[in-house]
This record gives C-alpha cells, structure tokens and sequence, in this order.
C-alpha cells in the first residue's frame, strides 16, 4: 500500500496511486513502482497548487484535481498494457487513447472531452517542470459534440427546478427514533424540536412524529443552490456564518469564493429565507453539527462533495419524475438553470453578480430564447 501522505505528514485528499493502478503496478520492480508513485505526487502536489495558474501559484479544486488524477490513472493503465512500464506521455500516446475512447461504445462525448482537459493538464505540467514542448490538440476535437462538459445546454429548466424543490421535501425525514447512533440527550433535544414545530406536549412526541416529520437540510440546500446557483465546493464550503437572514443573502467569503477573488453577495427569496431558517433551527438539534460551523453535513459527518451531491441528485431527479431527455444532468444542472433563470429574466449584469461570474461573457452563454417567446413572433410574421 502506498503512503498517501506529503513529505510534512499532511493528508493528500485522494490515494496517490489508485488501487487498480496499485495492483497493475505489483508486476514490475519496486523502484518502477516508487518511481511512478513519486511521479504521481509531484503532479497532484503542482495540481492543487500552482495548476491552474503557475505563476500566481494558483491551484486547481480538489474535486477537479481527483477527477484529473483518476482519469489519468485509466490513461497509463492503458499504456502499460500495450507498451509496458513508463511514466511517460506522448502527445500521439493522448490522441490514440481519446480515438479508441471516442469510438467506445461505453464512453460519451463527454468522457472523451474530459480526457482531454486532463491531458491538456499533464502536458502542461510536463512541460513546465521536465522542460517539454508539447502542444497538443486533440485531432478529432470536432468530431466532439459542443453540448458537452460544461456546456450550458445541459440545464434544468424554470419548472424542473420548482419540481426538485418540491421533491427535496419529500426525500428525508429528521434523524430516525431508533437510530443507533443516537444519545438520549439527543433524542430529548429532537423531541424538544419537534414538540414546537409541531405545536404539541413534547411528552407526546412519539416514534411516528420522528418519522413523519420531513427535514428541512435539503430543502434549504435545494433552494438556496437554485436561488444563488452554488457550485458543489459551495454547498461543501458552506458555512452557518454565510447566512444572513435579516438582509437575505448568502454572504460567501473572499478565502471561499471559489474562481473569484472577492467577497460575494448572493440575494436570497422570502421563501429560501424562512427554509433556512428552519433548517438552522432544525441543525441545533443534531449532536453532529456541535462544534462545526458548516452549514450541511453528510450523514457521514463529511461536508459535501460532487459524488454526494450527485447521489442524492439522481434520487431527486426521480422522485420529481424529470427525464434527461438527451441532456446530461448532474448537480450543475441546477447552476445552469440558475444562470439561465438570471440572464434571461434580470438581465447579463445582474446575473453575473448572483452567479459570482468573473467576466460578462461567461454570464452570456446563458441567454436563452424561449420556445414560447419565439412562438409569439413566428405568428406575429404573417
């Protein structure tokens, strides 16, 4: 098992190695596996921090780091099948891996189009730190379909966002009665909870009341990602004191602000305001969030990450019975939506503020005309 830890004894946030790549590595010598083990740190050390910008020492998100890594993982583990140990990559090695992949019947578009951000990623850093001139370009980048990676078609619509809300209601209940993690002090503060919230004796809080009573966490993590279009790190990096409840915003801190480098005012509905609200009242009552300042909480104990938000996602998207109908629908969607909602309706400066979009033209991709705006002119025509 290799050590996943820096030099200084820190934790890096994912394996060095993964473990498929650990047992594709156990058939060649030690030194070739510590090579490739050294190899791999160094390259998600400069990715978290100087990937994205080197020279203001500028890292990439770990979610984006992990996603790099692991696609690269699969890249070498290819290479090794066909040419043996190596801990190099070539620009001809990058295009006949994304050909094959884009010609795989198991693999989109949209795999294929992120190999290629992670590609572009490695021969960067190749290039910076073992004095490499690559410039790749994938050779059959137009063969790709533009709707896809981050591409602002793949959006939940006005409507399918008011459907997620109404499902994020239905999808939990407050901690179980039972539950085998609970302390009685903790059960006695949930009842204390629930007998207000209900309006009754809380000496006649039962089981069922547990049960019955729905949870407000995601709810508020619904709305308030609709109402400001938070990013997966934004529902993780959360915290209670980004909520301003008198004034209505979500107050995101320029040490949090993801891709800005300012402190950000998102405006809060009436409504997510009171959902929040609630849900603070209800987070009180939790042994869990004792002694930590995020806002949500996986029943893990773990703040928030893309994988957990996308779980619970998919359960959303099905209990409000959305269908993808061709779109490729993560919790992005929701940002999307969002941003679409904001430019169409507030206009391009306004959304760009609510989104905390550095440059105007990024808010613009999310102009859309509507089918119905366009059926009112095609029959003002003739």
């Amino acid at each position: 098992m290799f050590d996943k830890s820096e030099p200084n004894g820190t934790e890096f946030p994912m394996p060095i190695v993964s473990s498929a790549n650990q047992e594709a590595l156990m058939e060649y010598a030690p030194l070739k596996r510590e090579e490739y083990r050294e190899f791999k740190f160094e390259f998600l050390k400069w990715l978290l921090t100087r990937g994205k910008a080197p020279i203001k020492g500028n890292g990439y998100s770990e979610t984006t780091v992990r996603q790099t890594h692991y696609k690269i993982e699969k890249a070498y583990r290819w290479k090794w099948e066909e040419n043996g140990f190596t801990t190099s990559f070539s620009a001809d090695d990058a295009d006949q891996f994304c050909t094959l992949t884009l010609g795989h019947p198991d693999h989109s578009d949209k795999d294929v189009t992120n190999y290629v951000k992670a590609f572009h990623r490695l021969f960067k850093w190749f290039n910076e730190t073992r004095s490499h001139n690559i410039d790749w370009k994938f050779k059959h980048q137009g063969e790709l379909s533009p709707n896809q990676g981050g591409n602002s078609g793949h959006y939940l619509k006005r409507w399918e966002l008011s459907q997620l809300y109404e499902a994020a209601i239905e999808v939990g209940s407050v901690k179980s009665y039972y539950n085998k993690g609970m302390s009685s002090a903790e059960r006695e503060k949930i009842k204390s909870y629930l007998a207000q919230r209900l309006e009754k004796p809380k000496s006649e809080i039962t089981s069922e009341d547990f049960k019955r009573a729905n949870s407000w966490k995601w709810p508020s993590i619904v709305a308030t990602s609709i109402d400001c279009g938070l990013r997966p790190i934004e529902v993780g990096r959360a915290t209670v004191d980004w909520v301003n409840l008198d004034d209505g915003l979500l107050v995101i801190p320029k040490d949090e602000s993801t891709k800005n480098e300012e402190h950000w005012e998102s405006t809060l509905r009436d409504k997510t305001v009171r959902v929040l609200s609630k849900w603070l009242n209800e987070r009180d009552s939790y042994e869990k969030y004792h002694l930590r300042d995020e806002l949500w909480l996986t029943k893990y104990d773990n703040p928030y990450s893309s994988n957990s938000l996308n779980s619970i996602f998919q359960k959303l998207l099905d209990e409000a019975n959305i269908k993808p109908n061709g779109r490729d629908l993560s919790w992005y969607a929701i940002r999307r939506g969002s941003a679409t909602m904001w430019a169409n309706n507030a206009g391009l400066h306004e959304a760009k503020d609510q989104l905390r979009h550095k440059k105007l033209s990024t808010t613009q991709k999310y102009v859309k005309s509507s089918n119905a705006h366009r059926k009112e002119i095609v029959n003002d025509l003739w």
